[in-house]
């Protein structure tokens, strides 16, 4: 089952990055772009490989690794790295703030437009930035019912 890309913009921008750094097209690195894009919201190595085991389209962990560090250098995806010490990526774009449950892990994007926008207009001597994240620890709503959020800050 191939799904289609969502925006080929993203698909040139990629052929572009290849073909400047001397870098193979190949069909899998293609596929885990589509892969990639077709995530709504944050993922990691292993949800990217079974989603594209399911699909039929057998590629090994460490080509996923290696195509997503390209697709990050691209600007087209990008690392993020919370609490739960495993990379998760998400589609680059707009700047936003993450909930971040210390308990199960869920990772909810939030807009916070007087932080986010503070942020973008912050400069700093010596330093360029890119993007940034912002992340915000606690507890999600489903386990503070189950009783995992009974300490408080």
């Amino acid at each position: 089952m191939h799904m289609p890309l969502s925006n080929n913009t993203e698909v040139e921008r990629f052929t572009i990055f290849l073909t400047e750094n001397r870098l193979r097209k190949t069909p899998e690195r293609f596929e885990i772009l589509q892969s990639a894009l077709y995530h709504k919201g944050h993922f990691d190595v292993d949800s990217l490989y079974r989603q594209m085991e399911e699909k039929g389209y057998h590629v090994s962990r460490a080509t996923i690794y290696s195509t997503l560090e390209l697709l990050c250098s691209a600007g087209i995806i990008r690392r993020l790295l919370f609490d739960t010490h495993q990379a998760r990526y998400e589609r680059a774009g707009q700047t936003h703030s993450h909930l971040v449950c210390t308990e199960c892990g869920e990772i909810r994007e939030v807009d916070l437009e007087e932080i986010d926008g503070t942020l973008a207009r912050m400069e700093f001597p010596k330093f360029t930035p890119a993007y940034f994240s912002t992340c915000i620890y606690g507890i999600c709503e489903k386990c503070k019912k189950k009783g995992a959020g009974d300490h408080k800050l």
